[in-house]
Protein backbone atom coordinates (compact mmCIF):
# COMPACT_ATOMS: atom_id res chain seq x y z
CA UNK A 1 0.00 0.00 0.00
CA UNK A 2 1.50 3.35 -0.99
CA UNK A 3 2.32 6.16 1.39
CA UNK A 4 1.19 9.59 0.22
CA UNK A 5 3.48 12.58 0.62
CA UNK A 6 2.95 16.31 0.22
CA UNK A 7 6.11 18.21 -0.74
CA UNK A 8 5.49 21.94 -0.69
CA UNK A 9 8.13 24.38 -1.83
CA UNK A 10 9.33 27.95 -2.12
CA UNK A 11 12.18 29.72 -3.86
CA UNK A 12 15.02 27.58 -2.51
CA UNK A 13 13.46 25.12 -0.07
CA UNK A 14 11.17 22.07 0.06
CA UNK A 15 9.33 20.62 3.05
CA UNK A 16 8.28 16.97 2.81
CA UNK A 17 5.22 16.04 4.89
CA UNK A 18 4.56 12.28 5.17
CA UNK A 19 1.97 9.92 6.58
CA UNK A 20 -1.15 10.68 4.56
CA UNK A 21 -3.55 7.82 3.89
CA UNK A 22 -4.72 9.06 0.50
CA UNK A 23 -3.76 11.47 -2.26
CA UNK A 24 -6.79 13.59 -1.35
CA UNK A 25 -5.52 14.01 2.24
CA UNK A 26 -2.07 15.04 0.98
CA UNK A 27 -3.71 17.50 -1.43
CA UNK A 28 -5.76 18.97 1.42
CA UNK A 29 -2.56 19.59 3.39
CA UNK A 30 -0.94 21.26 0.36
CA UNK A 31 -3.96 23.51 -0.16
CA UNK A 32 -3.86 24.42 3.56
CA UNK A 33 -0.20 25.46 3.20
CA UNK A 34 -0.63 27.48 -0.03
CA UNK A 35 -1.63 30.79 1.64
CA UNK A 36 1.59 30.72 3.70
CA UNK A 37 4.03 33.41 2.60
CA UNK A 38 6.69 32.03 0.27
CA UNK A 39 4.90 28.80 -0.71
CA UNK A 40 4.81 28.54 -4.51
CA UNK A 41 3.09 25.16 -4.88
CA UNK A 42 3.08 21.53 -3.82
CA UNK A 43 3.49 18.03 -5.21
CA UNK A 44 1.53 14.98 -4.07
CA UNK A 45 3.66 11.86 -4.34
CA UNK A 46 2.64 8.20 -3.94
CA UNK A 47 5.57 6.11 -2.69
CA UNK A 48 5.91 2.38 -2.04
CA UNK A 49 8.92 0.18 -1.33
CA UNK A 50 10.27 0.24 -4.88
CA UNK A 51 9.23 3.49 -6.55
CA UNK A 52 7.54 6.85 -6.26
CA UNK A 53 5.01 8.47 -8.57
CA UNK A 54 4.00 12.10 -8.90
CA UNK A 55 0.22 12.51 -8.66
CA UNK A 56 -0.07 15.64 -10.79
CA UNK A 57 -3.87 15.42 -10.69
CA UNK A 58 -3.66 16.32 -6.97
CA UNK A 59 -0.67 18.72 -7.18
CA UNK A 60 -0.32 22.46 -7.79
CA UNK A 61 2.63 22.83 -10.14
CA UNK A 62 3.40 25.12 -13.08
CA UNK A 63 5.02 22.35 -15.11
CA UNK A 64 8.50 23.89 -14.97
CA UNK A 65 9.53 22.18 -11.72
CA UNK A 66 11.95 19.29 -11.37
CA UNK A 67 11.23 16.79 -8.58
CA UNK A 68 14.03 14.58 -7.25
CA UNK A 69 14.37 12.23 -4.30
CA UNK A 70 17.30 12.95 -1.99
CA UNK A 71 19.51 10.34 -0.41
CA UNK A 72 17.57 10.73 2.87
CA UNK A 73 14.25 9.71 1.23
CA UNK A 74 13.02 13.31 1.16
CA UNK A 75 12.06 15.20 -1.98
CA UNK A 76 13.49 18.32 -3.54
CA UNK A 77 11.59 20.56 -5.93
CA UNK A 78 13.46 23.09 -8.04
CA UNK A 79 12.53 25.28 -10.99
Amino acid sequence: MPEFICAYFGKDWTITARGFGSAKQAEKHGLFMMPTAGVFGFAVIAQDDKMWTLRDDFSVLSGKETITQTDLQNFSISF
